[in-house]
Order: C-alpha cells, then structure tokens, then sequence
C-alpha cells in the first residue's frame, strides 16, 4: 500500500509542475525561516552551559539599595507571564569583602570568585602599545580555572593564578602580542594599573557561547587598590561574584542561610539607605542565587552577554505564523486543485477504495511533498546563515551542531508541516461521495466560505506585519534624525591615552592637543569631558524630601559653546572666574542631610532647574550643595527610549577622559583623520589610538532595534512572498476552471478591463475585509513596541492607508498574471474543447 502511495505521490507531484513549485518554494521559504530561529533559539541556550560544575555554579545578587537610582520598572508585554524572574534587575556588582566572608562562613561554598574589569587597559610589549577592551581584562580570583572550564593551553587551573604577580592570556593575545602561545614566563606590562606581571598560562580562546570572553585575568589581589577597597567593607561595590556550591548541598536550603546572613551583613548600609528613601526598609533587603547558565537571560546590568528572552519569543512567533501561512496556501491550493481531482476520488471510490485509503494517499503525497520542501529550506538556510547571524547579532554556524541534531530537527519539522498542511485536504477530499461526483460527470466544488476564510486569514496576517513594519520603520528614522539637543555631526571621540593619576603627562598631552586643533586647518574646535554618551555619573540628592538620582558631568570651559548647548539663563563656565573650578566651603544651612554635596558650580539642565522650583542663579542650592550659575537647553544623553534626566555640568577643566574633535564641513574626514592619528603618535609615543564618531555612538545605542526593524521587514517580505504565492496558485486554478465564462463573456463582447475586474473583484473585497479585521490587532501590537521609547511617534491613518494600499496591490499582482491572460486569450480556444 505505501508504495503503491508513493508511486502516486510522485506522479502526481511531477504532473502539476507549477502547482509542485508554489508549494516547494512556499513551504521551503518557511522551512529555512523556522530552521534559523531553532539553530539561533538554540545557540542562546547553549550560552554558560558547558562547564562541568554547571549545576553548582552560581551568580550572586542582591536588592538594589540604590534603588532610588533606577526608578525605570520592566515595561509589561504580550510575553511578560512567560518571563518569570528575568525582567527583575537585581544588583550584581558586590563588595570586595563579601566574597572571602561568605567562603569562611559558609562550607557549602567551594569556590568564590570574583570578577572586576580594568578600566582602560593599556599594554605594553617592547615598544609597541595596545589598548584592550575593559570587558576583556580583567582581576579574578584564584580558583576561577579551577570552577570553570576554560580549557588552559599551557600552565595547571589550579596554580596559575595563585601568585599575585601572575597573569593568563588567552591564545589569541599571546599570537598578537608575541607570534606564539610558547609564552609561559614571558613579561606582560600592562602600564594603565603599573603592573608587571610573568605569563604563568595560556587559555585557549574562551568559546563563543560564553557571557565572559577575557583574554587576560591577572589574580584579583595584584589589584593596587584591593586592599583599600576591601578595608572599606560595605561601603565599596566593585565585583561581580559567582560562587560555586560543594556537591549534594541543597540549593534552597543554602539560600535561606545566606539570605538570613546577608541582612546582618548589610544592616548598617540598609539602614543607612533608609533613612534616605523610606522605600528602602532593611527587612526588604535580599541576597539571591541565580544560577549561571541562565544568568544571561536577566536583564541586571554590567553583565557581559544579554539575552532578550522577549525578543526569542517574539522570533518563535514570526516563526510560526510563517509557517502558518504556507501550510494555509497549501490547503487553499489543494482544495482547490480538487476540482481537478475529483473524477479521480470518485472512480477510486467506485471501484471499492476505501475513507482510509484516500487519506493515506492524499497525506503520503503531502508528506513527500513536504520533506523535499525541508530538504530546499536546509539549503536556504545555508545560504542565509551569515545573514541570519548578523540580523540577530549572535555569532554561530551549523559546525557548532551535530548531524543527529540536525537530522532530527528537519525530520521533526517536515512531519509537522505534513501534518498542518495535508490532514484537512485529505480529509475533505475522502468525504467526497462518488454517486454526486460521478453522476452527469460533474465537477466538485470546494466550499467557497472555507477558501475566502483561508484567504482572509492569511492576508490579515500580512497586513499586519506590513503595518508593524511601516510604524517600525518611521520609528527608527523618527530617532535617527531627532534633534538630540547638541551637535553629534562630524565629532571625533578620542579616549584620553593617560590614567587620571598621570596628571602632568595628561595636562600636557591636553595643551599639545589643543594647540594641534587650533593649528589644523581642516579641524574647527576641540573640548575635554570626564564621560562619553551615555556615560555619567550619578548621585543621590534629596529634593523636596524625596530622593532623585541626578546625573554628573565634568567638562572643559567651551563644553557648551563646542556642543552647541544654548544657555538660557545665567552664563556658562569662564576661564577668568576661577570660582567655577573652585572647591566651596558650604555651611550646615547650605546642605540637605543626608544628600549629595556637589560643592562646586554648576550649570543646570532645564530639567532639575524646574525640578529646583527654579532658583535664582548666583546662589548655593542646598539640594544640591552647589552654586548654580546657569542653566543650559536640555539636552539627550542617552538614547530615545529614556527621558531626559535632570543634569549639572561642572568645570573640570583639568580632568578629562575623552576629547572631542570637530572636523570642519566640506572638509575630508579621511584626511583629518590622518592627521590626528599622526600628531597623536609624535605626541603620546604611538600610544593606541582609540576614537569613535559621536554620530555614530549615538546610532550604535539602537543597534538592538534597528537589527529587530529589520528582522520585522524581512519577516514581512517572506509572509507577503508566500502570501502572494498562493494567490498566484489560487487564481491560475480558479481561471482555469472559467475559461469557459470568459470564453462566453468575451464572445459577447466584454472588455479586458471588465474581464479583469470581474476575476479580481472577489480578490480586492477579500483584501479590504483583511485590512478592517488586521488594523485595530496591529494599531495595539505597534503601541505595545512603542510603548519602549520615551519620545516616539504616533501612529497615525496615512500609516494604516499605505499599508492597505500595499497589502491591496501585493495581491492584485499576484493574480494579475492568470487573470490578463484569460482576458486577453482567443475566446474561440477555450470553447472548443466545450
């Protein structure tokens, strides 16, 4: 029976080409799209995993007791329930005492590590200079070989960092820096924290499924601050800290124990926190266990690798609904094509086929059908992976899965794909009863109601996601071009080469600096700022009794005149007034217990001046324990999806950490560039050169939404694409099946036009139902996205009126093509064969 099946499967398959196609491509389309996201849903899960202690492994966090600082609370979405804990954003940066009072309280505790980046690291080999990224240097514990498994090349876990003048490279900084992984005793001097250290192991390249990606971690006591920052207990949080438990502990039990421990440890700082912002109350203080291989799906920041659960869900979803639509153009096909087939299950049925017989039939050639869909998705998916990487931003290949993996996942999801798409026509096609089929040789006629309710389904889908992508789309230009209040176009960020602690050599790297720009004539301007976008510090001040977390910036005199920040009352920072980089000796009556003193001058964003209750400038604000001498326009620094925070600026004309360079107009960027980079070296010793463009700072904030615009658009082609493949199937069956009425109609002397409106008419009332039913579903799912930026757009009609439009001649084009050519065909063939 099954290959007699398969016999007809094939003919049958091969004897309707077109129809074969529109079905292979569709199906195969979604194939490759559903593949993808697996490989990518699975390559995230994947993150953390592979160490051998995994189930013990651990990160540590706690309540966030400067809570009053991050008053920004998880923005509730369709995929909230499915969230559990991971929107909770804990603090995970802990004091550097905590760890080694946990290990000696607790024996459950095998390992405690942590883990503190270097700020700018800068390394030295001969007479060459490289600048590492923070994230890829860091002080670690001794034992972190030990509790994890990142394989050494060279040198045993357990010693490698047991002297504090020790230091492991990875295998790629070992080639880079000296040609070999043969470095074992070789000198790294890494000058931005005065440390010498001898290479005692080298680590092969931590994998790519990894949150940490170090390439040097030096012992966490070579720190020359590790001893200051350990004396100060709970008053310094610098580390992160993962511990590993002793095999058989109770995880829950432990928690309890450690939960009970840390409210005593931490008594004096809650209530100290208390006493600032009620909220705080120490009985709410808590230590938790999260454990490490799920620890990238939390949102808490300074975590290395972020994954947005939101964001899979959502994939998964788009995922779905494109299978969803070819498996629904394969039924409307199918049924249909049964106009065509009809005869055929009325003579099987005659001569004694059974119910069970046609289903199995029509269902194996579905099956086969969508097998060699899924073997044509495989190789779309090759073809797209390096795209599909880049859209989601996650580095991964099919090498990293194995064959059995693979083979199951295409068998699996061909089997679903048969079952969606082949139960309902082979079902509806063994109800036929061969008495009304084979009676007058009567055609059978598929219900019309199913198939415009089939159609109506799947171009609701699409409109929707062409709405979604319209809105998204004006969104992100609608941020791209916003005024962010300062000048971003043709800005050179250069980090300073120099620590702050090297003051002499920075202030006279400084005046050259100047002088350079000053001198050049394809450069207009330059200023000094202790922070670049997105980068503030932060301090608590107690304004009207209530706590608010008010950003910090330190900038040279001209910050405002080079950034092109208005002030609109008072005056900016002077060179001449040495009062505004002076300390201030306040009295009690000029300071708010309890709340940050700035002590200084300050100019004031219009935010905190309203805030104030707009003071009189000259005069020392005690919320603020400064002297406000001005208030500058508002201005963004960071990105749209936050509001503008309150802000003062103080001159720190002798503190700077980035410089910012403007390139003339019209002048070439290249050549400018050059030219930096060739003062940079005479000056600082060819020091690394490390710069970026503002503009591009500011872009580089939306990368996330800009790769999930993209992913919306092409999820929407593809779902247009098959959408209008099915049309395309459906109107050359339905022409086909009226060649005879178009014949009559013609002879009798109708138009093309009027014959192409008459085929069309039932495709264009269909579109316009699509677009009532998908427009109040995608004005709610749009707001909902919306919903993540403080200054957004609004959705207004000329949005849902392109969108019709697209929608309308997307499906006027795909049945444009069968329709004009029954219309235009000689009348006199299609009623010969009659």
């Amino acid at each position: 029976m099954l290959k007699k099946n398969l016999k007809l499967a094939i003919r049958n398959i091969f004897r309707n080409k077109l129809y074969t196609a529109i079905n292979v491509i569709g199906l195969g389309v979604a194939g490759a799209f559903c593949i993808l996201v697996y490989l990518y849903v699975k390559n995230e899960q994947s993150f953390d995993s592979f160490h051998a202690s995994n189930d013990r492994l651990f990160r540590l966090e706690q309540t966030n007791v400067f809570s009053a600082f991050d008053k920004e609370k998880p923005k509730k979405s369709f995929f909230s329930l499915l969230m559990k804990n991971e929107e909770q954003k804990n603090m995970i940066i802990t004091p550097v005492a905590f760890a080694p009072d946990i290990k000696s309280n607790f024996p459950e505790v095998e390992n405690a590590i942590r883990i503190a980046e270097l700020q700018d690291p800068v390394i030295r080999i001969d007479n060459q200079s490289f600048k590492e990224k923070n994230e890829n240097v860091v002080y670690a514990d001794a034992d972190f070989f030990s509790a994890f498994s990142f394989p050494l090349i060279s040198g045993e876990p357990a010693n490698v960092l047991r002297g504090q003048k020790q230091v492991v490279i990875s295998e790629k900084l070992a080639k880079k820096y000296f040609g070999s992984t043969n470095v074992v005793g070789k000198t790294l001097n890494i000058t931005s924290d005065k440390l010498l250290l001898t290479i005692s192991g080298v680590a092969k390249d931590f994998p790519a499924n990894s949150s940490f990606k170090f390439d040097i971690v030096i012992p966490r006591m070579a720190d020359p601050y590790y001893n200051d920052e350990l004396k100060r207990g709970t008053n310094s949080f610098n580390d992160l800290l993962m511990i590993r438990l002793a095999k058989g502990t109770n995880v829950n039990t432990f928690q309890k124990k450690l939960d009970a421990f840390s409210t005593r440890y931490f008594k004096t700082l809650t209530e100290s926190m208390a006493q600032q912002d009620p909220k705080n109350k120490p009985e709410n203080f808590h230590v938790y266990l999260r454990p490490f291989a799920e620890a990238h799906y939390n949102q808490s920041q300074n975590w290395y690798h972020y994954t947005d659960l939101k964001n899979i869900y959502q994939l998964v979803c788009l995922a779905i609904i494109i299978l969803f639509i070819a498996c629904l153009n394969y039924i409307l096909l199918t049924l249909t094509n049964a106009i065509s087939r009809s005869q055929d299950v009325g003579v099987r049925k005659t001569i004694g086929a059974g119910r069970r017989q046609i289903i199995l039939q029509y269902y194996t050639e579905t099956q086969l059908l969508a097998f060699i869909a899924i073997i044509v998705g495989l190789l779309v998916s090759f073809i797209c992976l390096p795209f599909f990487s880049s859209l989601t931003g996650s580095a991964f290949n099919l090498s990293n899965f194995s064959v059995i993996d693979i083979a199951v996942l295409l068998f699996t999801l061909a089997i679903i794909l048969g079952l969606l798409a082949g139960v309902y026509p082979a079902l509806a096609m063994s109800g036929l009863r061969p008495l009304n089929i084979m009676r007058g040789f009567s055609a059978y006629k598929i219900n019309p109601v199913l198939s415009k309710s089939l159609i109506v389904v799947q171009f609701s889908i699409c409109v929707i996601l062409v709405i979604s992508t319209l809105a998204i789309n004006k969104q992100m230009h609608f941020i791209s071009n916003a005024d962010m209040g300062f000048d971003k176009d043709q800005v050179v960020v250069l980090a300073n080469p120099y620590g702050w602690d090297e003051g002499q050599k920075a202030a006279a790297f400084k005046n050259q600096m100047y002088h350079f720009v000053a001198t050049e004539p394809n450069l207009q301007d330059v200023t000094s700022t202790t922070f670049g976008f997105e980068q503030y510090g932060q301090n608590g001040h107690l304004i009207n009794g209530k706590p608010v977390p008010i950003q910090s910036i330190g900038a040279d005199y001209n910050y405002f005149a080079f950034n092109k920040i208005p002030i609109i009352k008072g005056r900016a920072f002077s060179h001449d007034i040495v009062s505004d980089t002076a300390r201030l000796q306040l009295t009690a009556e000029q300071k708010t217990p309890h709340s940050s003193s700035v002590g200084r001058s300050v100019v004031v964003n219009e935010t905190l001046y309203n805030m104030l209750g707009k003071p009189e400038m000259g005069q020392v604000n005690p919320s603020l324990g400064a002297l406000i001498i001005g208030v500058c326009k508002d201005f963004h620094n960071d990105d749209l999806t936050k509001a503008i925070a309150p802000v003062y600026i103080k001159a720190y004309p002798n503190v700077y950490k980035y410089f910012r360079v403007k390139i003339k107009a019209g002048h070439s960027i290249p050549n400018a560039m050059a030219n930096i980079k060739s003062n940079w070296n005479k000056l600082t010793g060819n020091l690394p050169f490390s710069y970026t463009f503002l503009d591009e700072d500011v872009a580089k904030s939306y990368d996330a939404y800009m790769r999930w615009m993209t992913t919306i658009t092409v999820s929407c082609i593809l779902a247009i694409i098959i959408a209008c493949l099915g049309l395309f199937g459906l109107s050359g069956l339905t022409t086909l099946n009226r060649t005879k009425e178009i014949g009559i109609r013609k002879v009798l002397g109708a138009s093309v036009s009027n014959l192409f409106l008459l085929l069309n008419r039932g495709t264009i009332l269909l579109a316009c139902g699509s677009f009532v039913i998908a427009a109040p579903l995608a004005y709610y799912l749009v707001h909902q996205w919306l919903d993540n930026f403080t200054y957004h757009i609004t959705p207004d009609w000329t949005l849902f009126v392109v969108a019709g439009i697209i929608a309308m001649l997307t499906a006027i084009i795909a049945v444009s093509y069968h329709t004009i050519k029954a219309a235009i065909g000689n009348p006199v063939k299609s009623l010969r064969s009659e």
